[in-house]
Order: structure tokens, then sequence, then C-alpha cells
């Protein structure tokens, strides 16, 4: 087992977290999960899940109101960029809003060819850059799902996986970029990856698997011809010492990913138990989760295609949805990283927008889970933390859980929290230098104190507007520009956001574009 890992990248320092200094370093980083395949290189088509036209209402999916949910702001604004200029966008946004690097998908399936292709000359991409252009900026793979259509040996699986990796691996595995333990050894996650393993079809349960998938890796890693480490996804939650024990003597470090925040009494023990071994403990963060993937209603979860979707109907098919109490969710996350005293915070994910937990710029999220998770990040790093302007975010539901849309989804809730209407809410978090009083929708929230503060009021239909008063002058004014409704057009429960700070955000990612929070 490695020794506790240690991260260094470079701090942010100009303006706030938005920019690196090169003589400072830091421990501590935010990783985030970053779909591969997702790349907005927008010379070429787009990927479904990035494709605004198939959220459309009058589009190509007007029948079910527009197909996704979701609008990434780079599929937008980010018109005919080649595989660099894509690049170069997604580690600036990234450092912008907080985060020190990317993990990258990397299916292990029987398509090789686009692992080798694709998929390893868009990492090396992010390399190259983060080499030349963003320095301290941190690549990592997370190795995900083995899988194959005929059965294999775990020879075979090696073998045929092994070959990619040793292709992404040639000619940059001295780079700085990776992301490393302290014996140097190029860090990589593990995502529902034991299969690997001869001994496993699906999940590790006894002690002797957890070695065994570890062995499986070791292999891996030999095959691809560099030093590896791992961290390992903890999907068993029971109370056992000696499963527990066998994965923190096999992997040097731990994470989980959304349901983080449940199992608490059993995430506080992992904790524990990572600092007195010498195992690095990670903490996973996630801002929100609900899905513009449709999955068959058959029991098997299979997420369908475009085709699929409009010949099915909606009231055949399902979309998942994880109850998060709006920022509810991402903020006790991000206070136990800094409780549990955390190595590594990993974010889910910075572009899987399917799944609704991007933090990536996109139309509904806009920035008002970045500014949570910067505030949270400063306070992580340094216990001394001052609040440096004034800021406010509303983050709300579109229209009230009861409502039936006219497009409607049925919805599987995957949360232990089925409790919708705790999110028929209009939340609002300031970030205030002195106190000042805070109106929302003209409803006095009284005088609300500097810091961080939460407060919010019942979900009301029509616009949502902000204003914060100190010593008779409005230092802080805005309206969303999605009010909420009360005759839905499609199943949609997204939280939706907007700040104070939006115009701000979009003049450093677009220079170029008005900041008014509305489609070009």
């Amino acid at each position: 087992m490695s020794a506790i890992i240690r991260f260094l990248a470079v701090l942010s320092s100009a303006i706030g977290l938005v920019g690196y200094a090169e003589d400072l370093k830091q421990e501590k980083l935010v990783i985030a999960h970053y779909m591969t395949d997702m790349l907005p290189r927008t010379e070429w088509p787009l990927n479904r899940w990035i494709d605004p036209e198939l959220s459309d209402p009058n589009g190509s999916t007007s029948e079910v109101g527009g197909l996704q949910q979701t609008v990434p702001m780079a599929s937008l604004y980010l018109k005919g960029a080649d595989l660099e200029q894509a690049v170069d966008f997604e580690i600036r946004a990234a450092r912008q809003l907080g985060v020190d690097g990317f993990q990258f998908f990397y299916p292990l399936g029987e398509n090789t060819k686009m692992l080798s292709k694709r998929y390893n000359e868009t990492i090396r991409e992010f390399i190259r850059l983060s080499e030349t252009r963003y320095p301290g900026f941190r690549v990592s793979v997370c190795l995900c799902s083995p899988n194959t259509v005929e059965p294999t040996t775990q020879m075979q699986r090696v073998a045929l996986w092994g070959a990619p990796l040793g292709e992404l691996m040639e000619g940059t595995e001295k780079s700085a970029a990776w992301l490393r333990s302290e014996d140097g050894n190029i860090l990589f996650f593990l995502w529902v990856a034991d299969a690997l393993a001869e001994s496993v079809s699906h999940r590790a349960n006894t002690p002797d698997q957890i070695r065994e998938v570890g062995a499986a890796y070791q292999q891996l890693a030999d095959t691809a011809g560099v030093p590896i480490d791992y961290v390992y996804q903890i999907r068993r939650f029971d109370d056992d010492p000696p499963y527990l024990d066998a994965i923190l003597e096999t992997f040097s470090a731990v994470w989980g990913w959304t349901s983080s925040e449940e199992n608490e009494a059993f995430w506080d023990h992992v904790a524990q138990r990572c600092h007195e071994t010498g195992t690095t403990y990670t903490q996973s963060v996630y801002p929100d989760y609900y899905t513009s993937k449709t999955y068959s209603r058959d029991g098997n979860h299979e997420f369908l295609s475009v085709e699929k979707a409009l010949a099915s109907g909606p009231s055949n098919n399902e979309r998942h949805y994880r109850v998060t109490n709006l920022t509810g969710v991402q903020v006790s996350l991000l206070e136990r990283a800094r409780e549990r005293d955390a190595a590594l915070i990993n974010y889910i994910t910075w572009n899987d927008y399917p799944e609704g937990h991007h933090l990536a710029p996109e139309m509904a999220h806009r920035f008002g889970p970045a500014l949570l998770l910067r505030h949270f990040k400063e306070a992580w790093i340094s216990s001394d933390v001052a609040v440096k302007r004034d800021e406010a975010v509303v983050f709300y539901k579109l229209y009230r859980h009861e409502l039936t849309p006219d497009n409607s989804f049925p919805i599987f809730i995957k949360s232990a929290n089925h409790d919708e209407a705790s999110e028929d809410r209009i939340e609002l978090v300031t970030f205030l230098t002195e106190p000042a009083e805070c109106f929302l929708n003209e409803h006095s929230l009284g005088v609300v104190q500097s810091g961080l503060q939460i407060h919010s009021i019942p979900s009301e239909v029509g616009p949502i507007r902000v204003r914060v008063v100190r010593d008779g002058n409005s230092v802080i004014e805005f309206e969303a520009p999605t009010p909420i409704t009360d005759s839905p057009l499609r199943t949609d429960r997204l939280t939706y956001s907007f700040s104070s700070a939006f115009d701000r955000e979009m003049s450093l990612l677009f220079p170029e574009k008005t900041g008014d929070g509305k489609k070009p």
C-alpha cells in the first residue's frame, strides 16, 4: 500500500480562485470526473448529449417538448472549435469554476479503437496544454465497467485494455500533468470496475475478492508499462471490518459517487480508518441529479436512443432523479470534506450533462454550484476565509413537484430521500462582506449576517427577484431569467440557479458575448 497520497497543484490567486500563482502550492485539489466523449469540439457534429437542438421544444424532438434537459454553454458559444480550442476552453472554464483537474471516463469495453483514437487523442491534448499553457492543471483516468460481449479470462481482458493504456502512456508517462501518488506513481480512479478480476462478476464482496481486484489492476499497470496506483470506489456500505481493511490494505485511496451523502456514519468510519492506516480519504461531491437519459421501464434500466425514446413515448419510459434539497446535498458534502480532512474532492461531474450533476457552464445551472464550490474550497484549504465581495445566488425548481407537465415522464427516485415537496422553495445563498437586509421576491429576510448564509421562501409562480440593501443603498439587485411556472411544458426536475456574479463569470469565459443569462 502506498503512503498517504500528497497532491500538488498551483494555488489559485489573483481574482478569488480565478488564475493561478506559479510559486505557491497546495495539497488539496478538486478533481472532476470528465465524460471524454462530451468534449465541445464544435467543428464536428455534436454528441447527442451536448446538442442544444435536442432540447429545443420546437426542434426535432418537439413531440416530447424537447428530449434533452440541458444546454451546455460551450455548445452555444464555442462555434467551430477544433480539438485544441475545445480543450483550451475546458481547462480555462474548470480553473475559473474552482476545479484543479479532470479524471477522464475510460470505458473498458470491446471497442478499443475508440479508446486508442478518440479518447487517447483527447486526453493527450489535455496533457499537452496542461504542460504548455496551464501548469498545475492535473490529468487522470477513470477506468470504468470492464465488460465484453463474449466471455473472456482475466488475462484476455488485461491484454485487451492494457494496449490502449500503453499507447496513452507512451511519451506522456513522465508528464508533470499526471495526478500522482507520493511514490510518484500515476494515480487512476476505478468506477464500477471490479469485474476485471477473474472471480468477480460485478462487485467484490469479500476480502479475498478485493485483493484479487487489486492484483488484476496491478497486472493492467504492468501491461501498460507504467507504475499505477488506484483510487477504489467503495460500493458496499456494510459494517464489515475485514472487508474494509482489505480495501485499505490493497488500494492507495478510496472514493464514493452519488449517494455519498447517505450512509453518513459509514463514511465517517471510512475517513477515520483511512487516517489511521495512511490510506487517502477523498470526498465525493455533487450538486444535482436529474437525467436527460430516458430509461426503459422493464427493470433493465437500459437508457434509450433518441429514436427509441421517441417511438416508445414518455409514459413507457422513465427519468431518474435524486432529491438533493436544492443546495442541501452539495453543501453538506463540501462541509464533510473539511470535517473529515479529505485530501481530495471528487466533483461529480464536470460535464455529464445527461445525468444532471454537472458543474460545467450550462443554461440551467449557470454558475450557482461553482460559487458554492469556490467558497467551501477556500474554507477546506484554509480555515481563515473572508468573503471578498458581496454576491447572491438563487436556487429553485422550475415548478412545484405536484404539477403534471404537458409532456410528462414518469420519475424514478434513486435517493433515500423521497421528499420532493422539500424542494418547493426558492433558496437564496448570500456571500456578504458585511450584514445587509435581503429581499427575495420583495419578501424581507431581515438583516442577513456576513459570510455565507442560506435562506428560503416557498416556491412562487413568476419571476425571481433579489435585492440586497445596506445603509439604504442597493448593493445587489437582479432577476433570474427563467421564471417559475405553473404550466410546465415537460418534466424537468433540474435545479435552476442564477446569481449576481453571472455577468462577471460570463465575461471571463466568453469575452465577446453578452451576459444576460438568455440563449443567444
